[in-house]
């Protein structure tokens, strides 16, 4: 990768530090405002019954986490274990990625759960590794350019591809992005010019659209490429394939690691131990998104707790098997 790549990069992931304009005392007391408003929850233990057994003397753990599918399952899957099995009282308090690791860092926050590692977050993580506990990875990602799974292999497996006129004048030279300051449309950009697809033409939009585009491609068979990654609830409900990135524009798998303050392990043991041990397989993450995007959050943490009780007793206890 060219130096200016790297730049590029780092510019791009660095710009959401410039969007956050609330402070993160206003964003607690927003995320304070919608917990209270939410409704009480299932018992994951499988009784149905709503129940919520915390502690009010124990300090609330602070648990940063950004509006993307995957950040609001997996913070609302850790609050129900934290609360439910450890009688420790959380605070899910939404804020900008930038701000979560300078948080933890300054033990503003105790915990945020997306830190996308080796390559995604590297500046971030850089500035702070050494200020915050890592308390490992629960789950894998990947950013990159997608397209149906019907689209011929043989025409295109490659971005590279796109270099013969032929293949982007099938995909009408364009590529369906999200939002214009997002982190991916940034590398997307990185990719055109690292394979100089000068007939091809990225279209800025949102999450919401990019779905919407790809939904109705799919329905009249249409070929389209759209910026994705995973985890994401597309990948279980369409059979869809990344193009292969040889010049690494998107870099490769990346984990999504959760990173507590660097004395959690001694304020929270046993939830620094729960989340050591806090691991979801990527095919159980899509359905997760897919239930969620399909009902509710909430609804699909209910029902995979339910239907694991031997993983969360893992979790909690690190005990293996039936009782």
């Amino acid at each position: 990768m060219s130096e200016t790549t790297r730049w590029t990069r780092r510019a791009a992931l660095i710009s959401g530090l410039g969007l956050a304009s609330a402070s993160l005392a206003s964003m607690i007391q927003l995320s304070q405002q919608q917990q209270n408003s939410d409704s009480a929850v299932a018992n994951p233990e499988g009784t149905g019954v709503p129940e919520k057994n915390v502690s009010s003397t124990r300090k609330p753990i602070r648990l940063g986490w950004s509006p993307w599918a995957d950040a609001e399952v997996i913070s609302l899957m850790a609050q129900r274990l934290i609360e439910e099995h450890l009688n420790w009282p959380v605070e899910r308090v939404l804020a900008d990625i930038g701000i979560q690791y300078a948080s933890v860092a300054r033990g503003d926050l105790d915990l945020m759960l997306m830190a996308w590692l080796p390559l995604t977050h590297k500046d971030y993580w850089t500035r702070v590794r050494d200020r915050v506990l890592d308390l490992g990875p629960m789950y894998s990602g990947q950013l990159g350019w997608v397209v149906p799974d019907y689209v011929d292999r043989q025409t295109i497996n490659s971005i590279e591809d796109f270099q013969t006129l032929s293949v982007s004048e099938r995909f009408n030279g364009q590529i369906q992005g999200i939002d214009p300051g997002s982190g991916l449309n940034q590398l997307s950009q990185i990719a055109l010019k690292d394979y100089n697809l000068s007939e091809m033409r990225l279209v800025p939009s949102s999450s919401a659209a990019m779905t919407a585009v790809l939904d109705q491609a799919i329905r009249d068979q249409r070929w389209v490429v759209v910026t994705s990654w995973t985890p994401h609830w597309m990948f279980a409900r369409y059979k869809l394939r990344f193009l292969q990135d040889p010049k690494g524009a998107f870099g490769s798998t990346e984990w999504i690691h959760a990173i507590g303050r660097k004395d959690l392990s001694t304020m929270a043991p046993e939830v620094a131990d729960v989340l050591t041990r806090f691991r979801i397989t990527d095919s159980e993450m899509a359905d997760l998104l897919l239930n969620a995007h399909q009902e509710t959050a909430q609804a699909a943490v209910d029902h995979y707790l339910q239907s694991n009780p031997e993983r969360v007793k893992y979790w909690i206890t690190g005990e293996i098997g039936a009782t």
